[in-house]
């Protein structure tokens, strides 16, 4: 019998992988960053894919995404960095654990976010969410930023990765549909 353990990425492949996901991946290895916490989705897992490929991230899977702002707290008051990566509609489930522990106790991290009801949205229960993250996140003060070609990745996120552990506390690095391409309706 092989022992053949899951993919975390689902059914992409790393050789598959966007530049964008590349530059991104960079970008954490510059930072220290080498703890991916994650619920995964099709954006998020072509990231993963390359991740996963790559022996210097590990990588942690949550069922809920409030979870992994306790698991990257703990993570970093053991001195390691991580990043969390969610879709945005699964930000609202993590909003009291971002007020509550994050942002009070400073515990950075870039929330990487991929966007869902924006142009080219086809479901309808992810326009309201859509429109509601950035709000969200100006509501807790968690200061973000948008990306939405693959040529402003590495300037943007290095400046945010920075920001970040220089603020102490986590930062939203956004991925348009515009960067990362719209999701099939099949």
């Amino acid at each position: 019998m092989l022992d053949v353990k899951p993919s975390k990425a689902g059914r992409h492949k790393p050789e598959n992988a966007p530049v964008w996901a590349r530059l991104i991946l960079e970008a954490f290895k510059r930072e220290g960053i080498h703890n991916l916490v994650f619920l995964p989705d099709t954006v998020m897992g072509r990231l993963l894919a390359l991740a996963e490929a790559d022996d210097v991230f590990r990588l942690t899977a949550v069922h809920r995404e409030e979870e992994a702002v306790g698991i990257l707290t703990g993570m970093f008051l053991g001195g390691q960095r991580g990043a969390m990566l969610i879709q945005n509609t699964g930000l609202g489930n993590s909003l009291n654990a971002l007020a509550s522990l994050a942002m009070a106790y400073k515990i950075p991290f870039p929330l990487l976010i991929s966007l869902r009801g924006e142009l080219g949205e086809f479901n309808p229960a992810q326009l309201v969410m859509g429109r509601a993250v950035r709000g969200c996140l100006d509501a807790l003060g968690i200061q973000h930023f948008t990306l939405s070609r693959e040529d402003e990745v590495e300037i943007v996120l290095d400046g945010a990765l920075k920001t970040c552990f220089t603020a102490q506390e986590p930062i939203g690095i956004l991925l348009s549909a515009q960067m990362t391409g719209w999701k099939d309706e099949q």
